[in-house]
């Protein structure tokens, strides 16, 4: 029974998936600029706002440099609208797999970005235990210090948020099953959706990255762990373990426009604005 209940959730979220990567082809935030033929970026959320204020401020210099930053797509879905065309560069947030690489898609690490808790900035919390984590997820703790219910915001359980959750320890990934398995439950889907959700519902907490939360300016405290602030020089330094790898993802020709928006990310001014957005550039 338990098998055939996550095997509707999945059905119903590939749908819904596929639909949205239809309509986000159609739809994309434009940059302005001069060009006839803006390229297309699309990929995982957590990299859409950095690469919306990367590409604004490139076409400042760039007078031919015009973007369009397509929505909702994800990680996958992005590498596979770049394989089929569909558009010019994806952003992703984990590695390629193999059957991706077989594509002739080359990824470049662009920067990491903490993994964090987050609740909203009208929240008293500011810290978490691993412990305490572990029973929110498990439904062992349902209310902050304060008395307010804790609200947990929740990926599909085939997201790499889902992912980075289960590998912050295994009493956490215990309890992420129990949580997944609740009559009822329901998951946010994109990142901006769990990001919707924690912003707007009083006691939400769900994961995220320090990367979405400064580049789209979210009202989002993003939570110590285990006393540990999720910041860049931390990740850096290895005191906070948890983080996000981010990838540009190219084909085996990249348009002329697309090298030099990769060469603006790689250079001073692109590497300043990744450390404002929370990225450590190895």
């Amino acid at each position: 029974m338990h098998a055939k209940r996550l095997w509707r959730r999945w059905y119903r979220y590939g749908h819904a998936l596929a639909i949205t990567i239809a309509i986000a082809l159609l739809l994309g935030f434009p940059v302005r600029g001069t060009a006839a033929d803006p390229i297309k970026i699309g990929g995982s959320g957590s990299t859409l706002g950095t690469m919306q204020l990367l590409a604004e401020a490139f076409a400042k210099q760039d007078p031919e440099f015009r973007a369009t930053i397509v929505p909702n797509l994800g990680s996958s879905g992005g590498i596979r609208a770049l394989a089929a065309g569909a558009i010019g560069l994806a952003a992703t947030s984990r590695l390629m797999k193999d059957n991706e690489r077989k594509l002739g898609l080359t990824e470049i690490e662009y920067g990491r970005t903490p993994f964090v808790f987050a609740v909203s900035t009208r929240s008293k919390a500011t810290a978490i235990t691993l412990r305490q984590l572990a029973d929110i997820y498990a439904g062992k703790m349902a209310s902050w210090p304060d008395g307010t219910p804790v609200r947990l915001v929740l990926r599909p359980v085939s997201d790499i948020d889902a992912d980075m959750v289960k590998s912050v320890s295994a009493e956490v990934k215990e309890a992420l099953s129990v949580a997944e398995r609740r009559p009822g439950v329901a998951f946010s889907v994109t990142d901006q959706d769990a990001a919707n959700e924690i912003e707007k519902i009083p006691g939400a907490i769900g994961p995220s990255s320090l990367a979405l939360i400064l580049s789209e300016r979210r009202s989002l405290r993003a939570l110590k762990l285990d006393g540990v602030e999720p910041t860049v020089g931390n990740i850096a330094s290895g005191a906070y373990r948890y983080y996000k790898r981010m990838f540009l993802v190219i084909g085996a020709k990249p348009p002329p426009t697309v090298q030099r928006f990769i060469e603006f990310v790689q250079s001073p001014a692109g590497r300043k604005m990744l450390t404002q957005t929370g990225h450590w550039i190895r």
